[in-house]
């Protein structure tokens, strides 16, 4: 991430060949995202080549939001210092 975004596609055009180029490491797309101004924000996964990768989907459909019914909220006090201000 950097607020000048020459300066971040010249360090893209570097990295991203040595990354491709590195036996060792696989790297995904890299993902260009938002950034206030002109500044360039860019995130890539980079894993270890042939690690086990493993994907998980949600099997059940949401149940949609959890509701509390009846009474106040459940208020907790705060926790005790285990030392005195005082020492």
């Amino acid at each position: 991430m950097t607020d000048d975004r020459d300066r971040g596609e010249d360090v893209l055009a570097v990295l991203l060949p040595l990354l491709n180029a590195c036996t060792a490491l696989q790297a995904g797309e890299p993902t260009r995202l938002s950034h206030r101004d002109s500044g360039l924000r860019v995130v890539l996964d980079v894993q270890l080549a042939g690690a086990l990768t493993v994907t998980v989907e949600r099997d059940d459909a949401p149940t949609g939001t959890r509701t509390r019914s009846g009474g106040s909220p459940v208020r907790r006090g705060r926790a005790k210092c285990a030392l005195s201000p005082t020492g």
